[in-house]
């Protein structure tokens, strides 16, 4: 059952304030959309700081064409990277984009999040791959997303940021947020030089523990054997198998 008009909008006023609060986003990045029924969402406006928003702003668009159903704000020329989430998976009802540091420099240096670090950062956000780069605003960057979204739970636009989605709007900015915390853990591991990584059998185990609902290729990618216990291996070593993967 789809959440109301009312409901949805609240939502997205409120994600937009955690999302300035936390410094996800600046001058006038990022969107949000909120599904309200088979072929209609609500979504932020172009132009406004998502801390700033207000009911009045926010825009009802349908989903297969892009129409604006209700509100006088023009939409985010990034709009139809947004529907083609709704257009792929059925079961998604909100996504997030912004552009948060940590998993910006990521995306800039072309680093996929896949570290075996903390139970949250392997089953939340999970594998977060990058996207190759296409224009901000374009069809080509609206396409490039869709062979992700039934697979990953988001996804690092190369050179730009992440977009995440999910079955509820809690559920797709709490993934958003998770791998930016992610990132930002992965980011100080890189400076102390060394990690102990959890092994694939305990990733798991928290999987199953906790009975996540997440694709094989979205887990993060561990070694079989490993003693996190005792051993602590050269993060530049991990930080270069995922250079090399990104790479490829």
């Amino acid at each position: 059952m789809y959440l109301s008009d009312k409901e949805a909008r609240d939502l997205i006023l409120d994600i937009g304030q955690k999302m300035a609060a936390g410094g996800f986003v600046t001058a006038n990045d990022g969107n949000i959309t909120v599904r309200v029924s088979d072929n209609a969402v609500w979504a932020t406006p172009t132009g406004v700081n998502k801390g700033d928003m207000t009911h009045e702003m926010l825009i009802k668009v349908a989903i297969d064409s892009g129409k604006v159903l209700q509100g006088t704000w023009n939409p985010t020329t990034e709009l139809d990277m947004h529907l083609n989430v709704y257009r792929t998976d059925h079961e998604i009802v909100s996504t997030a984009h912004a552009h948060p540091i940590n998993l910006s420099v990521l995306a800039c240096a072309g680093i996929e999040l896949d570290l075996p670090s903390t139970p949250a950062a392997s089953i939340i956000a999970g594998r977060v791959p990058v996207v190759p780069f296409c224009c901000s605003g374009t069809k080509a960057l609206a396409v490039s997303i869709i062979p992700y979204v039934k697979t990953f739970n988001l996804v690092n636009l190369a050179n730009h940021g992440p977009i995440s989605w999910g079955r509820s709007p809690k559920e797709a900015w709490f993934r958003l947020e998770n791998a930016e915390a992610s990132a930002k853990l992965a980011l100080k591991l890189l400076e102390i030089g060394r990690f102990r990584p959890m092994s694939m059998e305990q990733v798991k185990e928290i999987v199953s523990s906790h009975h996540i609902r997440i694709s094989d290729e979205a887990m993060v990618r561990a070694y079989d054997k490993i003693d996190n216990q005792q051993s602590a291996i050269l993060f530049t070593q991990l930080l270069q198998q995922a250079a090399d993967t990104a790479a490829v």
